[in-house]
């Protein structure tokens, strides 16, 4: 199996894992990161399938994260939102981002071996922007289970909530 190959079958199963992760969501925003998360994963195919077929040049950026809406836009907010919000977010499998989270820096580091065993330049720039777009998933995988480990920790008390301010 050449690098195209395999990159093609690791990213088609990233799709898949983040679907199965989406479909076990009950939170709808964290659903509506993680189904981004699998049109990404996608759309790291089809720019792998491009360098594939020999079509060279800059990938555009099409982050398809774009859709998922700013929470903090919305100037609505109450505390009747956040009554009903924590709870969902405290019957999130956390487990699950973990496990998400450890795939995607497996895949920041498979790509960095690549992309140094890679046998031409185009290959090692491919694995490189691969590189760069997973770790923009850890980031984002990180950020959840931070997120969701604070609201583990939530403390209605002031006099007994000692956490950093975030």
């Amino acid at each position: 199996m050449n690098l195209f190959d395999f990159a093609l079958t690791m990213e088609l199963d990233g799709e898949a894992y983040y679907r199965e992760l989406a479909a076990k969501t009950v939170h709808p925003d964290l659903k509506a990161v993680l189904e981004g998360l699998a049109a990404e994963e996608r759309r790291h195919y089809d720019i792998i399938k491009a360098a594939q077929g020999g079509e060279r040049g800059i990938v555009p950026e099409q982050p398809a994260l774009s859709d998922v809406p700013n929470v903090f836009a919305d100037k609505t907010f109450d505390l009747a939102d956040q009554e009903r919000t924590i709870p969902r977010l405290k019957a999130e499998p956390i487990d699950l981002y973990r496990a998400a989270l450890d795939k995607e820096k497996e895949s920041v580091s498979l790509y960095q071996e690549l992309a140094q065993k890679a046998a031409s330049p185009e290959e090692t720039a491919l694995c490189q922007k691969l590189r760069e777009e997973e770790e923009k998933h850890v980031e984002l995988m990180d950020n959840i289970v931070e997120m969701l480990n604070r609201v583990q920790d939530w403390v209605e008390s002031a006099e007994f909530n000692h956490q950093e301010i975030y």
